[in-house]
């Protein structure tokens, strides 16, 4: 056999073998509730290509956290970054099982307009999250009301995930405040607004109980 045909031929074996592995690649979904840096291992994973050496061919969508665990649910998709609303559901009876945790803790921070420096300056102020009822509100809620209002006494808005979107928002005074992931929340502060909160964090603070003093 000649040189070119031998080349021609390993050619077209390395190519029926690529179509073949593509061919048998598991179809997946996986659904984050934002695209942003809380999430860039998903996308990282799709650009180093280690879903497809596992077999998969992945395919990310943008859902919030509680339509993300009802479309795991019924199926639509295959995994659910919306990792808060998921184990809300499980403990409420939804057969779902946390595989991994990509970060150690939450990363939201609720970021305002400069004129607003503490809680109780956003009594009747709007907040914008991503969807009401997933760990952004919920924190957020958490947040106000350990710093002395109700959920009542602010108004949530439902605003897309795009953290750019949401600080112009602030400025623009379509909202007072919002809650960004930690690159938004760098953006904010380079653009005059407020980081109020690390919302995990304050939560977690409040929580604790307070020590008694040695004198009684």
């Amino acid at each position: 056999m000649g040189t070119t045909r031998l080349i021609a031929l390993l050619a077209f074996l390395a190519f029926a073998a690529l179509a073949a592995s593509q061919a048998r690649a598991e179809q997946i979904r996986t659904a984050i509730p934002q695209a942003t840096l809380n999430y860039l291992s998903v996308y990282v994973a799709e650009g180093r290509g280690f879903f497809k050496e596992e077999g998969l061919e992945n395919e990310t969508i943008v859902i919030g956290g509680p339509l993300a665990i009802a479309a795991l649910l019924s199926g639509d998709v295959d995994y659910s970054g919306a990792g808060g609303s998921g184990m809300r559901a499980a403990i409420k009876g939804a057969p779902l099982k946390a595989i991994m945790f990509q970060t150690e803790k939450m990363t939201w921070y609720l970021v305002a307009h400069p004129s607003i420096a503490k809680v109780s300056d956003l009594k009747g102020k709007k907040i914008a999250v991503s969807t009401i009822g997933d760990s952004q509100d919920r924190f957020t809620t958490q947040f106000i009301e350990r710093g002395g209002l109700s959920a009542k006494d602010v108004i949530r808005i439902t605003m897309g995930p795009n953290a750019a979107a949401r600080n112009l928002a602030i400025k623009s005074g379509a909202v007072q405040a919002a809650v960004v992931d930690p690159g938004g929340a760098v953006v904010a502060e380079r653009e005059g607004l407020r980081v109020l909160a690390d919302l995990p964090r304050q939560t977690r603070r409040s929580r604790k109980t307070p020590r008694r003093s040695k004198g009684g």
